[in-house]
Parts: structure tokens; C-alpha cells; sequence
């Protein structure tokens, strides 16, 4: 059986461990972020640990892009920042508590899967290329319903009326 001071020295060696644990943690996830350019450098996305977007750049080059190509490259790019900061915090802790700790499996199984890399276009088709804008039309006229025949709010419940006396 462990004396007091025996325990004690236990208990403190635990809340050591666990408080270098705790700063290995605070320390990875500080530098956690990711960040990611598209292949001309016309757009850059830059997240935080969570994946929230902290930072885009635009060039001149990227506003020289359609409105539809320019989105879908600011979303595919942020995409590949927001797995590039998972796949750090992932390391953060695989490192702290050990690749086969439960936290390590919890945290790898809901990391983004990786971007495929872009295959180039067999047939004359592409998805997502730039497309014609076309003018919106006006909204339709308002119409407004027909007005409703009046009715005598007295006919609806006939002659009798609740304050008369009986």
C-alpha cells in the first residue's frame, strides 16, 4: 500500500505529464493553420486550426475570371488550406497522445478526403467552364387577389345578439 507521499508524488507527476500534454497541444494548434494558392497564385485561402477562413487574396489576374470560375476556385482552394490545417491537428495529437490513442482515431476519421488531382479533358465537354451570363427578367406584376364580397357581420350569426337580456 502507497504512503501519502507516495501518492502525492504520483498525483503530482500526473498533472506534470498532463500539463506538458496540454501545452504540446496549445503549442501545435497554435501553428495548426493552413494555407493554399491556386496553381497561377491568383488566389490564396489561408484558415485557422478549425478550418475557418481567416485570410483571401485576390490578384488582378483572378478578377480577370468569370464570377462562376472564380468561386469554384476560391472554394476548391479553401477546401485544400481547410485539410492541410485537419491533417495538422491531427499530427498535434498523434504526436501528444500517440497515433493509436482513441482521440487520434476520432480526430483522423472525420479528416477531409484529399483533393483528386485534376485530370485533363478527353472530349471537347468540361464542367464548370465559363458560361454566358444571362440578363435576369423582371419579376412578374403583382396581382392582387379580387376584393371579397362584404358581408353583414350580423347575418353570420343571425338575429340574436348576446347582450340583449332574455
Amino acid at each position: 500500500m502507497k504512503t501519502p507521499e507516495e501518492w502525492m508524488r504520483d498525483f503530482e507527476a500526473k498533472i506534470a505529464q498532463a500539463q506538458a500534454k496540454a501545452a504540446a497541444v496549445q503549442e501545435g494548434l497554435a501553428q495548426a493553420g493552413g494555407s493554399a494558392s491556386s496553381k497561377d497564385g491568383a488566389v490564396t485561402v489561408t484558415v485557422a486550426p478549425n478550418g475557418a477562413l481567416t485570410g483571401l487574396e485576390l490578384t488582378a489576374d483572378a478578377m480577370r475570371k468569370s464570377p462562376g470560375q472564380l468561386s469554384g476556385e476560391i472554394l476548391e482552394i479553401a477546401r485544400k488550406a481547410q485539410r492541410g490545417a485537419a491533417v495538422k491537428v491531427a499530427e498535434t495529437f498523434g504526436a501528444v497522445e500517440g497515433e493509436g490513442s482513441e482521440t487520434y482515431r476520432l480526430i483522423t476519421e472525420y479528416l477531409p478526403p484529399p483533393e483528386e488531382e485534376e485530370q485533363p479533358q478527353a472530349s471537347g465537354y468540361a464542367f464548370n467552364e465559363e458560361y454566358e451570363e444571362r440578363p435576369v427578367p423582371p419579376p412578374p406584376p403583382v396581382r392582387r387577389p379580387a376584393p371579397r364580397p362584404s358581408v353583414d357581420e350580423d347575418e353570420d350569426f343571425g338575429d340574436s345578439s348576446i347582450y340583449k337580456n332574455r
